[in-house]
């Protein structure tokens, strides 16, 4: 297979912990290098520590990758000028997030002076809900794209059913997708005892329906009466984070549902480790990385049907309700009658179902055949 060289300009990865495809990305091309292709990265010093070099290339075991400094977030130059530089000698540019302007400025620009063959993740960027938050803008931007950029080089990346609707709703129905569900380079196994506390980990953005999940505890008689707890990790400093908190306090539970902040690394590990179950209760999700992080560590997960979860019962490695505070309810009375013979069965079929279906290294090939498969169909 020739090896080949793939072009991502990405508005902030990896060790930065922004979301979901600062990591997932990552694995890729981790993934890619490993097999000898060579993946160049062109991003921002979003999300960086202070150690890290900025403005110069880094040979690194995930490809070659500059962090840049920007003036603006939103609009990062400095990112697009040293992608471009790479683009006449890339295979195919990966672009991520379709109404991020950097994308478009790189997907314009391929367009009409390099054309090369695109992929263009989604990344749940058009899952209705997120749609709804700067509509006109966001509208603005998907009509600019279907007007600037040429669609016989371009083809989109979905990691769902749900997720390849969106893209043919808003970009036609004759679109080019190929869907890859995200893949991730396992962590450590962490060994620990199980603890009495269900986790949810991630953003706290009003899209995860946090407060349907706080709701349902509070109306279980049995968690009341249990000695389990409910941990909530991510950064709540914002209004609907603090609407969460005010929640927890006015329904004095403040003993039972606790908010850690933000954990990442060997903690955050550890915490998936040792949780009895992760909830992901979300309106939507194109994915929900931190369930497949969870089954990693053998922890079984509850998420909604709002999200493509439906292996979880398949395997017997957790359940897939929907999102309302009554469903849930009934989940989390359902949980504490599992017997621990049963939890151990189910901790296992979670580790199993994490190693077999997601590992991007036993699947790192069907990222290959995309890309071979855009530059067979795009090349004259």
């Amino acid at each position: 297979m020739k090896k080949l060289k793939i072009l991502f300009p990405a508005g902030s990865f990896y060790p930065a912990q922004t979301g979901g495809p600062d990591n997932t990305v990552y694995w890729i091309t981790k993934a890619l290098t490993r097999r000898g292709h060579q993946p160049t990265i062109s991003t921002t010093d979003r999300g960086q520590g202070l150690p890290m070099p900025r403005d110069r290339w880094l040979d690194t075991d995930y490809g070659t990758i500059i962090y840049t400094r920007n003036p603006h977030h939103y609009l990062p130059l400095n990112l697009v000028r040293r992608a471009v530089g790479q683009l006449a000698k890339a295979d195919v540019l990966h672009l991520s997030m379709i109404t991020y302007p950097a994308s478009l400025l790189m997907a314009v620009i391929n367009s009409w002076f390099y054309g090369k063959p695109m992929l263009w993740s989604s990344r749940g960027d058009l899952d209705p809900p997120m749609l709804l938050r700067s509509p006109k803008r966001k509208a603005m931007m998907i009509k600019l794209i279907n007007t600037l950029v040429k669609k016989d080089l371009l083809w989109f990346h979905s990691t769902c059913d749900a997720e390849t609707t969106y893209i043919r709703n808003n970009f036609g129905q004759d679109s080019k997708v190929i869907q890859i569900p995200n893949y991730m380079e396992l962590p450590e196994r962490i060994v620990t005892n199980k603890e009495k506390y269900f986790l949810y980990i991630g953003r706290i953005d009003p899209k995860k329906a946090i407060e349907n999940l706080i709701e349902a505890m509070s109306r279980s008689t049995t968690f009341l009466n249990s000695e389990f707890t409910l941990k909530i990790v991510g950064d709540y400093y914002n209004d609907y984070g603090r609407g969460l908190v005010k929640q927890v306090e006015d329904l004095g539970l403040t003993h039972k549902i606790r908010f850690l902040g933000h954990r990442d690394g060997r903690e955050k590990e550890e915490l998936l480790a040792a949780a009895w179950f992760t909830f992901m209760p979300s309106h939507t999700e194109n994915f929900g990385i931190v369930v497949m992080e969870g089954l990693a560590q053998g922890t079984p997960a509850v998420a909604s049907t709002g999200t493509p979860w439906e292996i979880l019962e398949k395997h017997e490695a957790g359940y897939w309700i929907p999102n309302d505070s009554d469903s849930l309810l009934r989940i989390i009375e359902h949980i504490h009658t599992i017997s621990p013979e049963r939890m151990k069965v189910m901790n296992k079929n979670a580790l199993r179902l994490a190693r077999e279906e997601f590992s991007i290294h036993a699947n790192v090939g069907e990222w290959e055949a995309a890309y071979q498969k855009l530059i067979s169909c795009t090349t004259p």
